[in-house]
């Protein structure tokens, strides 16, 4: 009878052992599907494996979550810098980007929407507005004064962080 016991329970290890090996394999697949297809690759890779889950749905959701948290914080940022800073020409700036990082969080929330109806394509025209915006609150600092706020660091997150969310909605 102990070794009836034993059998089984060694099977049941097996199959967990499975399992487990079988849920990394995939989300190793995935990190190295998608993150090579990306504007940062090794970034792509920490973020995808932070993320708590391997299919591509799971992670899409994931990325338009920290999207919409990075989104949110810069808009918080920009209207602060420009309520507080005495330059005009960043005043301007930052009222530009604050204006942007608004229309970004719109269209993130919008990419959350359609990715709920299964609408893949819209999230990815969503995601690419997002990022068009991005790239215009980060032109307003071409020229000097130069911002030393992490409010283009922020933007090169979030850049990252919708080229990840892309490239997963196209392979959906």
């Amino acid at each position: 009878m102990a070794n009836n016991s034993c059998s089984i329970i060694i099977s049941l290890f097996g199959v967990f052992l499975f399992t487990i090996i079988s849920n990394v394999a995939s989300s190793i697949d995935n990190v190295s599907t998608v993150c090579p297809n990306t504007s940062n690759p090794p970034f792509c890779s920490n973020v995808l494996k932070s993320a708590g889950t391997t299919d591509l749905k799971g992670l899409v959701i994931y990325t338009l979550n920290l999207a919409n948290t990075n989104a949110c914080k810069s808009l918080t940022l920009a209207n602060s810098l420009e309520k507080t800073t005495t330059n005009p020409q960043l005043k301007q700036r930052y009222s530009s980007c604050a204006e942007s990082y608004n229309k970004i969080v719109g269209h993130i929330e919008n990419a959350q929407k359609d990715l709920a109806v299964g609408d893949f394509n819209a999230v990815n025209i969503v995601t690419y507005d997002a990022m068009t915006e991005v790239d215009n609150c980060q032109g307003e600092f071409g020229q000097p004064p130069k911002d030393t706020s992490l409010l283009l660091k922020n933007g090169k997150t979030l850049n990252d962080i919708c080229s990840i969310i892309l490239v997963i909605s196209n392979l959906l």
